[in-house]
């Protein structure tokens, strides 16, 4: 029930001072300006989960693309030329400690930058309130930007903040501070328990394995079938400069204590992933996700494409015609389309890969099929058709990908 006793008596001292200043007229009446806050003209924003809330201007636009347990938004101000301002929480499932808060700020730096020679860290400092601040310069497609990172924690929950800095003026800088100073996390928030997601580290005098940052993972997706099927989507990037082959992803389950219940993997649906290219991955816990699972890590592991480069026929050696993407009366999606052989020799055990994402760009289904005829000459089109029998999510967009191979 509402407290209503107290508003009355307020009432009457603010009266009685109104009285005092009428009977004593000829006393000065000073007035003392209240500053103006900052945010004064922001609009607030609380994410869906609950997990932070933030205040920025009208015109700016919001971005969601969380994944599994992780929250990530973008945040980003009307013909930006930079990176917009990315906010990453995670609820770690237990409270953060001073030492937890250094450790995630090392993990979240090999997960964002991968390989370490596009990033270069200046310098950290600690704040005033018990959060950090990572000054540092990363090499990107628009050049390099220089960014800062505030980390903070809140009993169980743990933040990241990533603001870029590069070339603005005086008035860009004070709006970007004002809206960093307004992020608020809620320890209540009810978020799975999740994790900094690990990129794989490992060696080898093979090479089989590939060194930290070689493989990345995207479009991160954890979901449970109908069935009981704990499933695991996302896309692995090759950034190591050279073709890779045999790629397999791995997937990790962990407890509370860092102990491992579970790790199954997958061969990654594609011969060769040439550099710079993306591929879907989807791996399956026949037997669902343990109880005691709060967190999982990917691992990756490949080897440079030799072998399967020989034959390999990629996606630039087809035409793809007359994809559409249908649901079947069954209720299930249907992707096909077309495929001409534009190589100048027979393709062979050419296949289609396809891949579908959510409004989110979260990978939400993933298959590959063979075309129809086995062996398709020069300038020969054969036809694909993909049936999704379950989704993790909604299906908003989709991405096909031929290839196939010079000898049978």
């Amino acid at each position: 029930m509402a407290q209503r006793h107290n508003l009355y008596p307020a009432l009457i001292i603010f009266c009685a001072a109104l009285l005092t200043l009428s009977a004593c007229q000829s006393d000065p009446v000073v007035l003392v300006a209240t500053p103006i806050p900052p945010d004064a003209n922001f609009r607030g924003y609380r994410h869906p989960t609950g997990a932070f809330t933030l205040r920025l201007p009208s015109d700016w636009v919001v971005r969601d693309v969380s994944y599994g347990g992780v929250v990530h938004v973008e945040f980003s101000a009307p013909n930006a030329t930079g990176l917009p301002l990315s906010i990453y929480v995670i609820n770690t499932g237990a409270a953060v400690s001073a030492s937890a808060l250094l450790d995630s700020m090392d993990r979240f730096q090999v997960l964002i930058n991968g390989n370490p020679l596009i990033y270069d860290e200046m310098s950290r400092n600690a704040q005033g309130d018990g959060s950090w601040r990572v000054v540092g310069v990363r090499q990107t497609p628009i050049g390099a930007r220089q960014l800062n990172t505030f980390f903070q924690a809140n009993g169980p929950l743990l933040a990241a903040m990533e603001a870029d800095i590069t070339n603005l003026n005086a008035d860009q800088l004070q709006v970007l501070r004002a809206v960093i100073n307004t992020l608020r996390l809620d320890p209540a928030a009810v978020i799975a328990p999740s994790s900094i997601q690990a990129i794989a580290e490992s060696g080898g005098s093979e090479a089989s394995n590939t060194a930290a940052g070689v493989l990345t993972f995207s479009g991160l997706y954890a979901w449970t079938t109908p069935q009981g099927e704990f499933v695991v989507n996302g896309q692995v990037s090759n950034a190591s400069g050279a073709p890779l082959e045999a790629i397999r992803v791995t997937a990790i389950l962990y407890d509370a204590a860092g102990a491992v219940l579970e790790e199954a993997s997958n061969i990654v649906p594609v011969e060769v992933l040439l550099d710079t290219a993306t591929a879907p991955f989807s791996i399956r816990f026949r037997e669902g996700k343990p109880s005691q699972t709060v967190r999982y890590e990917l691992q990756g592991a490949a080897r440079y494409a030799e072998y399967a480069l020989q034959s390999y026929l990629g996606d630039d050696q087809f035409i793809r015609g007359n994809d559409q993407a249908l649901y079947n009366a069954n209720g299930y999606l249907t992707v096909s389309g077309d495929v001409v052989n534009r190589a100048q020799q027979p393709a062979y055990f050419v296949k289609a890969v396809v891949t579908v994402f959510d409004e989110g760009s979260r990978v939400v289904a993933a298959d590959t099929v063979f075309l129809n005829k086995s062996t398709l000459l020069p300038g020969e089109v054969s036809r694909f058709e993909v049936t999704f029998p379950e989704l993790g999510g909604s299906a908003i967009r989709y991405v096909i990908t031929i290839e196939g191979k010079s000898v049978q």
